[in-house]
């Protein structure tokens, strides 16, 4: 069985550098995002999903990044997760 579980990390700043991780189990239904490590977020959705939600947060003490993680549910099965470091796309993951 394949797993279910979307994970996508992006390090952010120059001098100062942060670990972001955003893992979402689509059987389960659990969001987690973690930086450096440790959770700054968890949600549990049992039974509907939303078409589209967005997470934003603050990373970093002396260099400030703001983090824009975007998960789209393709209308049958699937996701695609977009993230944006101060408003640029860093990256993208697309799965089942």
């Amino acid at each position: 069985m394949a797993s279910r579980i979307m994970r996508i990390a992006v390090e952010v700043g120059e001098t100062e550098k942060n670990q972001v991780e955003f893992s979402f189990n689509q059987l389960f239904g659990t969001t987690v995002i973690k930086v450096n490590g440790e959770p700054v977020k968890k949600k549990l959705r049992l039974f509907s999903d939303p078409l589209q939600e967005g997470h934003e947060l603050e990373v970093g003490k002396n260099e400030r990044h703001t983090v824009f993680i975007k998960k789209q549910r393709k209308l049958l099965f699937g996701q695609k997760i977009f993230v944006y470091v101060n408003e640029r796309m860093d990256k993208a993951l697309h799965g089942i």
